[in-house]
């Protein structure tokens, strides 16, 4: 297993981003919010954390909703989604290139 290397992005339209590196393998990270929720996904006590996970090909399979939810569990826990109740944080993350490393 390589290092993981992190660099701010200069994505403009997102509120926060990060080019995330593990050997060949590189992931754009992009952070809105906290926002509007569907009223349909609205959580009254908390913020709720929506994530996409757009492959380098293709359309989303089994394997990236599985890496969605992964992800999603864990920024549930860091993020602070109390402080926020009835609004969304949408995280995206683009595959820019996979040797390997995005596999979970």
């Amino acid at each position: 297993m390589e290092n993981i290397r992190c660099q701010p992005s200069s994505l403009t339209r997102p509120d926060g981003s990060a080019t995330f590196y593990e050997g060949d393998t590189t992931v754009v990270a992009a952070v809105y919010g906290p926002t509007e929720v569907k009223l349909s996904k609205e959580q009254i006590d908390k913020a709720t954390v929506e994530v996409t996970f757009k492959p380098k090909q293709g359309l989303p399979g089994c394997a990236e909703k599985a890496k969605e939810s992964m992800i999603r569990s864990t920024c549930e826990s860091a993020l602070l989604c109390m402080l926020h109740p009835r609004t969304a944080v949408n995280i995206v993350l683009q595959e820019m290139q996979d040797s390997g490393s995005v596999s979970f």
